[in-house]
Parts: structure tokens; C-alpha cells; sequence
């Protein structure tokens, strides 16, 4: 389908708008319908991609009919489409789960349409400048979504997310500039031809867009020390949002990076070293985040910082530039994915249900809530990467890359972070089945918690097991995305 890269955007962005009219009809929950159906729409465009895209095809798609570098050109390919699916299948569970937790919010679902069709924009486009407007209208709907609550913190919160976003524009608008007046194009193939060119005359200048754009998309996944927004804003948003934030949000950084640092600079800068700079940096927040997340009280703030960790972990895969590094990062992206935002999903249903935030409040929640407890202790074994479940399949992949490499040290590193990471899951567990007998909160009142939040959990635990068993099944999505990373 030649017109599947627009359908796929602006089928979720018409539903944003359209779920304002259902106050105008009879249908009970018309905007939750809405959301879903289009969405579920716009994956069906993207699965009549599939054939074409896997047998290693490109399908393009120019605005107006102005052909590139003219126009504004969107493009399904091996990598995009690898990241579309993951956000379909993501955004798909967050919409159930919201289901039961905003009913008839009109407003919500308006705002989180409009986040997801931005994300497929910012996948799905070959312009540099569209690119930033689609991040930018991620980032307003993203701001809006976290201070959905009203509360003081959650706005604090939002507050230091839109500051950090908006920082990162300036550096990501100014490396734009310095490209645009050096090749004349916002079209990423056309930059990407005179690159090389560009190094030859003048490699400082490329050494700068790159330190410019390593900035911004730092930001934008939460690298250290770039991560300052994450604890607060996936600890202080509705847990729907919390699982926007982490599942998908920090994706697309990843995305963006790997898109623009292999097409623009990948033969001409990952081999001189910067992909060492990139690995720094992984080990860095690695082992930083991890002994946070190790040290917090509140349960969402120790997801957000182990988010980071994982960020770290796939920047190593990303900064080895090996056929196996770069498997192994994209798989952990897609794993880091579901684990993270079926724990988000998990805590959400917790706190909901006891009104406690802090671990040490949650002493045998296991009394309460066995089903919920065993899907958040199976989520945190595959965050931490034992088999057979999923996250054991892609961290495999990143250190045995590691180890062609025989750099000791970032296995030793890696080893850490994994050490951390176990103590950190294995804290909130051992509250969990603590022997003591659980209460609640004084005079709390547990908001009640419908079928569908449980169904979303057992999901991502689900799947988590069943790539874990069955890990060709992301794979064979990876080798297209490899082939576009290393041609």
C-alpha cells in the first residue's frame, strides 16, 4: 500500500480529534472506541507493510506528490518498521489498560493519540526538520498527559520535563542549522550522501553536529547525566502515562539516535572512536542508575531509575556498531519495553489498591494480591535477565558481543549493572512475601481495579515468556532493522 506511511500517522492523529465529538453522541464511551479502533486501524495499514518491508523493500511515501529532497518524504523500512510494531503492540496495551482506570476522559484519550501518532511520526519520517516538529508535539502532549492529575508534584514534575525538552531543541535546532547551510536539505538521504564529503574538508564541524545531536537525543533517552526529568516524570504521572514515559517515550530517543548516528556519521565517526564514547556513557548510566534505583523508597521512582540502567545497557550494544551489539540493543529495546511498562502497570495497580507509594509499606502485599505479585516477581526476573525468560535472550546477545570485542572491563561492568539490578528487584520482592500481615493505609479507600489493568499485566508477562522461549520471533523483525543499520 503506497499510502500505508501517512494512513499509519494520521489515522491516529483524526481519531485525537475525533474522540471531542463523542460528547455529541449516544454511544457510551465513544472516545475509548475511537481510540482503540483507529489504532488498531492504523496497524492494520502497517501490517499490509509487512511482506514488503521483511523481503527487504523500502515503501516511500511523498506529501503533495513533491518528490525528495523537494518535499517532506515518509518511509517504511527495515528499522522503521521494527519500531512501529513494537509501538503498536505497547500502545495498544496502554489503551486497554486505560480502559479501566479513565472512563468517558475524553481528553485523556484526545492526548494520548495525539503522543502516539507523534512517535510514528518521528519513526516513519526522512525529514531532519520534521523530525523535530514531531518531537515536539510528543513533548507537548507528553507535558500535558503527566499533569493530567492536577497535583502539585505532578506539575513540578511535568515543569522540569518541559525545561529539559525544550533544552534539548536548542542543541538539536542548532546542529539542523549547521547541516542545513552545509548541505542545503533537510532530507536525511540527501545529508547522509555529503557527509562523508563535509568530514574530509572540515571534521571538526561534523565532530560538533554530532556532539550537538549526541546532546539532544542523550536527553531525549535519558542517558547520564542527561536524565534528570525521568524519576520525577515517570514517578509522578498516572501510571498509563508512566508506562508512555518508559515503554515508548525513551524509545524513540533511542530510535532517533540510531537512525541519525548510522545514516549520517555511522561510516564515517563509530570508527573512530566515537562509538567509544557512546559505550561510556552506556556504562556510566548503567552502573549509576542501578545503585539509584537500588537506594530509593518510592516504588516508581526505582522503576524510573532502573529505566535508566536499561538505557545504559543498550547504549553499549549501540556504541559496539557489530552486527551482534546492535542485535542485541535493539532486542533489549523491544524486551525493555514490555518489562518496564508491565512493572509501571503493576505498581500502578498496587499503590491503587494499598494507597502506599514506599517499598517498605508494601510488607506482604503477596496476602493481598497473589496473581499481581507473581506477574510483578516474573517481570522483575526478566528485567534482571534470567531465562527462560526474555531479557536473558537480548543482554545475552550484548555480552557476548562484548566478548568478541575481549574488553573485560565493559564485561565486568555489565556483570555489575546485572548484580545491582538483582538487588534492587530482589528488595521490592522480599517485601512483597514478607511474613508479616499486610495493611492498609488508614482510612484509605482502594480504588477499584477492573479486569482490564489485570489483563494488560498477565499480557506483558505473557509475552515476556513467550520471546523468551520463542526469541525468533523478534529477531526475524531485527535482521531487516540490521540491514538498514549496517548495509
Amino acid at each position: 500500500m503506497i499510502n500505508a506511511p501517512i494512513l499509519i500517522i494520521s489515522i491516529p492523529l483524526l481519531a485525537a480529534f475525533l474522540t471531542h465529538l463523542t460528547k455529541y453522541t449516544k454511544v457510551k464511551r465513544g472516545a475509548e472506541l475511537v481510540a482503540i479502533f483507529a489504532w488498531l486501524a492504523s496497524a492494520f495499514v502497517l501490517s499490509t507493510t509487512a511482506r514488503s518491508v521483511l523481503a527487504g523493500q523500502v515503501i516511500k511515501y511523498n506529501l503533495g506528490g513533491w518528490p525528495a529532497p523537494f518535499g517532506i518524504s515518509l518511509q517504511v523500512d527495515g528499522l522503521s518498521f521494527f519500531f512501529a510494531v513494537l509501538v503498536m503492540l505497547v500502545g495498544l496495551l496502554i489503551l486497554i489498560y486505560s480502559l479501566g482506570i479513565y472512563l468517558y476522559a475524553r481528553r485523556f484519550y484526545s492526548l494520548l493519540m495525539i503522543a502516539l501518532s507523534s512517535i510514528l511520526g518521528i519513526i516513519l519520517t526522512r525529514d531532519i526538520f520534521n523530525l523535530y516538529v514531531f518531537f515536539e508535539m510528543l513533548a507537548v502532549a507528553s507535558y500535558v498527559l503527566i499533569t493530567y492529575k492536577h497535583k502539585p508534584r505532578t506539575i513540578i514534575a511535568s515543569f522540569k520535563y518541559l525545561v529539559m525538552t525544550e533544552a534539548t531543541w536548542v542543541f538539536f535546532l542548532l546542529s539542523i542549522a549547521i547541516l542545513y547551510s552545509l548541505t542545503g536539505s533537510l532530507n536525511m538521504d540527501v545529508i547522509a550522501v555529503q557527509i562523508p564529503g563535509i568530514y574530509q574538508a572540515n571534521p571538526q564541524i561534523v565532530y560538533v553536529v554530532f556532539s550537538l545531536m549526541m546532546i539532544s537525543f542523550g536527553i531525549k533517552c535519558g542517558m547520564f547525566p542527561l536524565h534528570t526529568w525521568i524519576p520525577e516524570a515517570h514517578s509522578q504521572a498516572p501510571t498509563p502515562v508512566s508506562g508512555l514515559l518508559s515503554g515508548l517515550i525513551l524509545k524513540v530517543g533511542l530510535y532517533a539516535m540510531l537512525r541519525i548516528f548510522y545514516l549520517f556519521f555511522g561510516a564515517t565517526l563509530l570508527t573512530h572512536g566515537v562509538g567509544n564514547v557512546i559505550i561510556f556513557f552506556g556504562i556510566v548510566s548503567l552502573i549509576f542508575a542501578s545503585a539509584m534505583a537500588l537506594v530509593q523508597i518510592e516504588i516508581k521512582r526505582m522503576l524510573a531509575y532502573s529505566s535508566i540502567s536499561q538505557i545504559g545497557f543498550i547504549l553499549i550494544g549501540v556504541g559496539l556498531g557489530t552486527q551482534l551489539g546492535l542485535q542485541g540493543a535493539l532486542f533489549h529495546i523491544f524486551n525493555h519495553a514490555l518489562i518496564k511498562t508491565g512493572l509501571f502497570f503493576c505498581a500502578g495497580i498496587i499503590i491503587s489498591q494499598t494507597g502506599f507509594w514506599k517499598i517498605h509499606q508494601m510488607k506482604g502485599v503477596w496476602q493481598q494480591m497473589p496473581g499481581l505479585t507473581i506477574t510483578f516477581c516474573l517481570l522483575s526476573l526478566a528485567a534482571i535477565g534470567i531465562p527462560p525468560l526474555n531479557g536473558f535472550v537480548s543482554k545475552l546477545f550484548v555480552i557476548q558481543a562484548v566478548l568478541l570485542k575481549h574488553n573485560y572491563l565493559i564485561i565486568f561492568c555489565l556483570f555489575l549493572g546485572i548484580l545491582l539490578t538483582a538487588a534492587c528487584y530482589f528488595r521490592v520482592i522480599q517485601m512483597f512475601f514478607s511474613p508479616e500481615e499486610f495493611h492498609h493505609k488508614h482510612d484509605f479507600r482502594p480504588n477499584p481495579v477492573g479486569h482490564f489493568e489485570h489483563l494488560t499485566v498477565y499480557a506483558f508477562a505473557f509475552l515476556c515468556l513467550l520471546i523468551g522461549i520463542f526469541p525468533a520471533l523478534v529477531i526475524n523483525l531485527i535482521q531487516p532493522a540490521l540491514k538498514v543499520l549496517l548495509p
